[in-house]
């Protein structure tokens, strides 16, 4: 019997490190992903769903940009009745929509998440009202969608919990029981969570993982709030415009940022779960400087903590682009490199792929303001160094002679691209400067 127990034990411990390694590689499979937003969850729209809102086209472009993910919002709770037994309309054109991003996906190789957003108006007094009809939804949704690869589909449970439905415990057990019903129709498909208060960061202090390996976590970074969302009038509170980054006033708002992105590399170095960046974005109210400042301090965290992303938004209010024209020449620089966008490359400089680019060393890299900066390349008596900014500005240029250069890094922190030519090879490589 004591045989059979740690038999049946060693089974267990083997299925539950297999989904966790398995949860694991499908996160980091996300890569760079995008949310596509202001369509399928846009209620508020007196023609919701439209039909208009993304087309194949628009998922090409991602693409192109270097984009293997999508994240959909979508207002299930708009089409699912209040009163047991909760029917959900399938045949609403909401469906449709979400079928035709299926086939756009399957057929461009894209990973999807179909993502329960807006209409969950929980709190610590009513979440028990909503709790078999939050669960029934997702058997519905489940069920549906069954057949989808689980290795490039994944169900969401809830964006952001509500702020008000701050009950750790109470969140759990809804999330348990709508897991529990998805789980009646698939096993191998990877759900999507994450803590109260709205996904925040500062929520990850107190936040443990939950009883099903198959799980994947998210959290989502719009801090210091009153600096992304400045200008906005459909936010509230309101924040007014001429908040900088880094502030030079009260750095209240700006503290959650450094002291979010704290708890998340603790939580992850203590559990170890796969954990991605569901949702960020600096808003187009802010000076672009800022703006550039601030999404080189994101895309500096996302790769020391090699985390997955999906940016909010694509060419809305939150833009990477300069214009309403989506192409590699109108992305702003310093969302290209901070985000490794379109090869990661200066912009309108061909990269030439070669055997130089495992001959060129930069160290230490990162590097500090004080400490001198080594580049070697092997292979040859001298070499062209021209060092870019964020927003492509030539910073320094030299002719190399001998196949060593150091540098006193004398410029401001940040991210920048440096172009060593060796002949007729070319390439880029990212330098952080802290």
């Amino acid at each position: 019997m004591k045989k059979f127990l740690l038999f049946s034990l060693a089974i267990l411990c083997y299925n539950n490190l297999f989904c966790q390694t398995l949860a694991h590689e499908r996160c980091a499979a996300f890569e760079k992903g995008l949310n596509i937003n202001n369509w399928l969850e846009e209620y508020w729209n007196p023609n919701w769903p439209t039909e208009t809102g993304y087309s194949k086209s628009d998922f090409e472009d991602m693409k192109t940009a270097g984009i293997s993910s999508i994240r959909l919002p979508i207002g299930f709770s708009f089409i699912s009745d209040t009163l047991p037994p909760y029917d959900v309309d399938t045949n609403h054109v909401l469906f449709q929509r979400i079928d035709s991003v299926v086939k756009w996906t399957q057929e461009l190789n894209l990973n999807l998440i179909i993502d329960n957003h807006h209409g969950w108006f929980l709190t610590n007094e009513n979440w028990r009202s909503h709790k078999d009809r939050f669960a029934h939804l997702w058997g519905i949704v489940a069920k549906r969608y069954k057949n989808l690869d689980p290795s490039h589909y994944f169900f969401e449970l809830m964006n952001e919990p509500p702020i008000a439905f701050n009950d750790l415990d109470s969140l759990n057990l809804l999330f348990n029981t709508a897991i529990d019903s998805i789980r009646k129709y698939t096993t191998e498909h990877t759900i999507i969570v994450s803590p109260n208060l709205g996904s925040w960061g500062m929520a990850f202090n107190v936040y443990q993982p939950l009883a099903d390996t198959n799980l994947i976590y998210t959290f989502h970074c719009y801090d210091p709030l009153d600096f992304t969302h400045q200008g906005f009038t459909w936010h509230d509170p309101y924040y007014p415009t001429g908040t900088a980054f880094p502030t030079t006033g009260d750095p209240f708002y700006e503290n959650f940022l450094y002291e979010s992105w704290n708890r998340i590399a603790d939580w992850k170095a203590t559990y170890n779960k796969p954990l991605f960046l569901g949702e960020f974005g600096v808003g187009s109210y802010a000076d672009q400087d800022s703006r550039c400042r601030w999404i080189e301090f994101i895309g500096d965290k996302i790769d020391s903590l090699h985390l997955s992303w999906f940016y909010w938004d694509w060419a809305g209010g939150f833009p990477m682009f300069q214009s309403n024209s989506v192409a590699p020449d109108s992305i702003y620089d310093c969302f290209k490199y901070s985000l490794h966008l379109y090869s990661d490359t200066v912009s309108g400089i061909n990269e030439s792929i070669s055997s130089l680019f495992n001959e060129v060393k930069i160290y230490p890299n990162p590097a500090s303001t004080t400490n001198a900066l080594s580049i070697e390349v092997t292979n040859t008596t001298c070499f062209n160094l021209i060092i870019y900014d964020v927003r492509g500005r030539i910073i320094f240029e030299n002719n190399i002679q001998g196949n060593t250069t150091r540098l006193k890094p004398n410029f401001e922190r940040g991210i920048y691209v440096a172009e060593i030519t060796s002949g007729s090879r070319k390439i880029f490589k990212k330098m952080v400067i802290k």
